[in-house]
């Protein structure tokens, strides 16, 4: 316990000491003194004595000097969620929300980091703190129930954190809340956080690998850019803008320029491997083939079966939401068949293309003999490539959170409260009227006679 805690609690216990004491004297020498004597007492005491006040308002600003740094020692804070799942106690990923997230271990080492708070550990730090909600259900009856989207976090400083000021924790504690709820359950992105090994990995599987970590950026930011079209980061950058910079960049430095580098000069690690590889892919592509082909010449053989009069338009009668009659197509079977016939003809068209790439891999490794300056500049240009792509991953999760930060500002509500100025005057106010009324009874406890 704090020394100011101490001499504010010894102060009151003073004071109440005296109430308790004038109480029994004036209970106890009442007796010694007839019911008019007890009046006359009464009637004569100075109510109002400048002695009095003095030692009243002595004792009331001692009072109020330490109780004004008991008071500085906590903080409060609500944390409101304003959107649409959080009434359904969920987080705006669709997962299920958690109170005991606000201060877990995570978010008050962030806290800590955040203000560089010293001498304080993460364990010190949780000792002071507390969540409930703001508004409690009940079970007891289906009217009771209540899911709460307000959240009270309370801070108290312990003899281990009395050097820390309680208003900036309670802020530190919550901006670290809200930065790691926008980690964890908002849009979020990452590549793969390791580097390959592309010494062990041809050239060709590089050339595809690094083509998809491109098109990961892309997605993401096309993703992001469908949910916020209009907004703008602080630079003035826009999702849509950084995707045509990583569009432009995929098109031209792994598509154009790595790959016909590799494929005009027949960059290779394993030569008869990889041809072998490739040979086996395109079996296994062209029994895909053969498969999907089979299926599309089904489709349209069933198609060929239905009789002409059967593939029109078929007309029913229904109604429309106002309950008005008409007449609307419905589909017939043939409609199924052309859409699966479509779909089959693509599949072939697409591994026809997978057979036909592959051929050409095949055909440039066996025409040209790669040189160990070609396999170097590939190197350094693969090198190169990969850390463009990080770059743009960086670019694109910076965006995207700032992004997150702006949309999570007006879904969750921090409001933190100090020290009320209000409330100190209130509680000087109380002590203040309750010493004065105790000196008072204690002066007059002291004129009724000890003995009759």
């Amino acid at each position: 316990m704090a020394i100011t805690d101490i001499i504010q609690k010894l102060i009151l216990l003073v004071v109440g000491l005296f109430f308790a004491a004038a109480v029994i004297m004036i209970f106890f020498r009442s007796k010694n003194v007839n019911a008019s004597e007890r009046t006359q007492i009464f009637k004569t005491a100075e109510y109002f004595n400048a002695g009095l006040v003095l030692l009243c308002f002595v004792a009331t600003m001692i009072y109020g000097g330490f109780n004004h740094f008991e008071l500085r020692k906590s903080a409060s804070a609500i944390v409101s969620l304003n959107y649409s799942e959080a009434s359904q106690a969920l987080n705006s990923n669709g997962t299920r929300y958690n109170m005991a997230e606000i201060i877990c271990d995570e978010v008050i080492e962030k806290a800590i980091e955040k203000g560089a708070l010293e001498d304080v550990t993460v364990n010190d730090l949780k000792k002071c703190l507390s969540v409930s909600p703001s508004v409690q259900g009940g079970v007891g009856d289906e009217s009771e129930y209540h899911i709460s989207t307000e959240f009270s976090i309370g801070y108290s400083a312990t003899k281990d954190t009395d050097h820390l000021d309680s208003e900036n924790v309670i802020q530190l504690v919550t901006t670290a809340y809200k930065e790691y709820y926008i980690e964890k359950y908002t849009d979020n992105f990452s590549l793969d956080p390791q580097k390959p090994d592309f010494s062990k990995m041809e050239y060709m599987d590089i050339v595809s690998y690094l083509d998809k970590e491109a098109q990961a950026v892309l997605n993401y930011l096309y993703g992001m850019a469908e949910k916020g079209q209009s907004f703008v980061t602080e630079n003035g950058s826009t999702f849509n803008s950084i995707a045509g910079k990583v569009h432009q960049f995929k098109q031209t430095q792994i598509n154009q320029n790595l790959s016909s580098l590799v494929l005009q000069n027949g960059i290779v690690r394993n030569k008869s491997g990889y041809i072998d590889r490739l040979v086996y892919q395109n079996k296994n592509v062209d029994f895909d083939r053969q498969k999907n082909d089979a299926s599309y010449k089904l489709c349209n053989q069933a198609i060929d079966m239905y009789s002409e009069e059967m593939t029109r338009i078929v007309l029913v009668p229904t109604w429309d939401q106002s309950g008005k009659y008409y007449m609307g197509r419905t589909k017939v079977g043939v409609d199924e068949l052309s859409v699966m016939a479509t779909n089959f003809s693509d599949y072939v068209a697409s591994n026809e293309k997978s057979i036909m790439d592959n051929k050409l891999i095949m055909d440039k490794i066996s025409a040209a003999n790669g040189t160990a300056e070609h396999a170097s500049s590939a190197d350094a240009l693969i090198d190169s490539i990969y850390d463009r792509i990080k770059a743009f991953e960086k670019e694109a999760i910076t965006i995207g959170r700032e992004y997150s930060r702006h949309k999570m500002n007006q879904c969750v509500a921090i409001n933190v409260y100090g020290v009320s100025v209000i409330d100190e005057l209130k509680t000087l106010v109380i002590f203040a009227l309750f010493a004065y009324v105790t000196f008072v009874l204690y002066k007059i406890a002291k004129k009724f006679p000890k003995k009759a």
